[in-house]
């Protein structure tokens, strides 16, 4: 297993703040996705969404080569869990999400929304996409296109988004949802140091024929073959949609100032 490109990128342009993370070991390579804070709370100076990230990755480099998923992330639960108060409540809990590849096992363990492609896969990859997102995605972007229709200025409703602090209390209180099975359709996984039910996860076996793999976060909205292909794909999309309440309807868009609307981490890898 070799890494062919890597790449990573704070939407702010300060990597400090980035959220997202890459591991790659001898025997797993990993693209994490600290989740976004929408509380304000600092971890050790950090947001939620990095310190989650952070002890995923420390998680993946103490797995056992031939460790299987269950286990894994058992590991990464019991990291994170370690490392915050144990009574602390769900909605304040930092959380991550994530994609490993194991080498021995030639499996791709997926954990909420960080997607991945090789050749057997449609070009774009699989990009799992819970489904409160797409939800409060709608309700922000009907908030703002009323304000466009309005006559808003686009740069203002770029630095001042109404559209995210309409659903800023649901954005928080998904947390409900989160490894909850009871919550059916609602529910999604993520490492917030709780238990994540198996039934959440997705293993894919990777094809005795495939000789390539590609783990990206979220932000980019579709993955390509190639490192500079899904960067000037993202560099348009972000061009006609800076608001992201078109084909790049989301949660939140690209702030004034900033690179992208997301952190984003690109990892391909010769297997």
């Amino acid at each position: 297993m070799e890494i062919a490109e890597q790449f990573l990128a704070a939407k702010t342009g300060r990597p400090e703040r980035c959220e997202d993370g890459i591991v790659v070991t001898s025997e797993f390579a990993a693209v994490i996705d600290g989740g976004t804070d929408n509380t304000g709370h600092r971890y050790d100076g950090m947001s939620g969404g990095r310190f989650a990230m952070l002890a995923c990755a420390d998680a993946v480099r103490s797995l056992e080569p031939k460790a299987d998923h269950l286990t894994a992330l058992r590991c990464l639960t019991q990291t994170l869990a370690a490392r915050l108060p144990p009574d602390m409540a769900l909605h304040d809990r930092p959380s991550a999400v994530l994609t490993v590849y194991s080498r021995a096992r030639r499996e791709i363990w997926q954990v909420g929304d960080v997607g991945f492609w090789h050749v057997h896969l449609t070009e774009g990859g699989v990009n799992p996409r819970k489904l409160i997102d797409r939800y409060a995605a709608d309700i922000r972007a009907a908030v703002i296109r009323v304000e466009l229709a309005a006559g808003a200025d686009q740069s203002a409703l770029a630095r001042d988004d109404p559209g995210r602090s309409a659903i800023l209390g649901l954005l928080i209180s998904q947390a409900s949802f989160r490894n909850n099975l009871a919550a059916g359709e609602l529910a999604y996984p993520a490492v917030d140091g709780c238990t994540v039910p198996a039934e959440l996860i997705t293993v894919h076996v990777v094809p005795p024929d495939v000789s390539g793999l590609v783990i990206a976060s979220d932000g980019y909205p579709h993955i390509l073959p190639t490192l500079s292909a899904s960067e000037q794909l993202l560099a348009r999309l972000v061009s006609a949609d800076p608001l992201c309440i078109g084909e790049l309807r989301g949660t939140k868009g690209t702030r004034p100032g900033n690179e992208s609307f997301d952190d984003r981490a690109y990892l391909s890898l010769m297997l």
